[in-house]
């Protein structure tokens, strides 16, 4: 949601709007509220989806990082994403050329999560090459939500591994 948030809705927009809120109901803002979690969060990466717009350095991992998550719980996620059919998908394809198909929803998921573990993206290359082994063998054009597409050429050129 982070992704589609920072494609559709400009940062500076996004920090308008969080400004216009937070005056319309400081009167009812409590003094444990999450409006400093949610400022941070929600502040502006720098992306541009216009055409032609150069891609901030170190995004998007450097945006899901605002907020930190247990890496243990990443690696599990990451580690069950990479070994496991979590959709039991395969058995309806059962083809060896409908692989990615079966598997797309769950190479989406994939996909976002690398950002998590950058590491992985820039310096493991086995582990990369399992992955686009198993889940992009010939799509490398991803949904990765409601029509929002990935070209993961241009998404991994900066990541060693990835690419």
């Amino acid at each position: 949601m982070l992704l589609v948030i920072d494609q559709k809705i400009e940062g500076e927009v996004r920090e308008r709007m969080l400004v216009s809120y937070y005056r319309y109901s400081a009167a009812r803002s409590s003094a444990d509220s999450n409006m400093d979690d949610i400022c941070k969060l929600l502040r502006s990466t720098g992306y541009s989806s216009q055409p032609g717009a150069k891609r901030p350095s170190n995004y998007p991992e450097s945006y899901f990082q605002r907020v930190p998550i247990n890496e243990s719980f990443i690696s599990m996620v990451i580690g069950r994403l990479r070994s496991d059919d979590i959709y039991n998908q395969v058995s309806a394809y059962p083809l060896p050329e409908h692989r990615s198909t079966a598997l797309a929803n769950q190479a989406a998921m994939l996909y976002v999560i690398l950002y998590f573990e950058p590491s992985i993206l820039h310096t493991h290359q086995a582990k990369m090459r399992e992955i686009v082994d198993k889940y992009f063998p010939d799509n490398w054009v991803i949904s990765i939500y409601m029509g929002i597409t990935v070209n993961l050429v241009d998404a991994w050129e900066p990541y060693k591994a990835a690419k």
